[in-house]
């Protein structure tokens, strides 16, 4: 997505769009791991932070249909290849924005 207000807000979406593809996939136990303790905290706790609320809202939602389902911290260093497969993307996004022969059509 582009225009994300945050790194955290980048997280919470990014979790939210892994739940509903598990959810499409059909998958009845699963397991999310990451190395953003606000986000963690923030679906693990009855009190979400003010700017994820909608995102943890809706996450938890999708959460229901599975028959098991957590969420955990890990530290980065065993979230090493998330990480760098999310910055080679962000890479990517800005060298094609910044391209002047891409042409995006709706």
């Amino acid at each position: 997505m582009r225009y994300v207000g945050s790194p955290l807000v980048a997280e919470g979406l990014a979790l939210r769009e892994a739940v509903t593809k598990c959810k499409e996939l059909g998958l009845t136990r699963v397991r999310f791991e990451s190395d953003c303790d606000q986000l963690i905290k923030a679906l693990t706790s009855d009190y979400p932070m003010a700017v994820l609320y909608g995102i943890v809202s809706d996450i938890k939602s999708v959460a229901l249909s599975f028959e098991c389902i957590s969420f955990s911290w890990i530290s980065r260093e065993k979230n090493s290849e998330a990480d760098s497969l999310a910055k080679q993307a962000l890479v990517t996004e800005v060298a094609l924005m910044s391209s002047p022969n891409v042409c995006f059509i709706n």
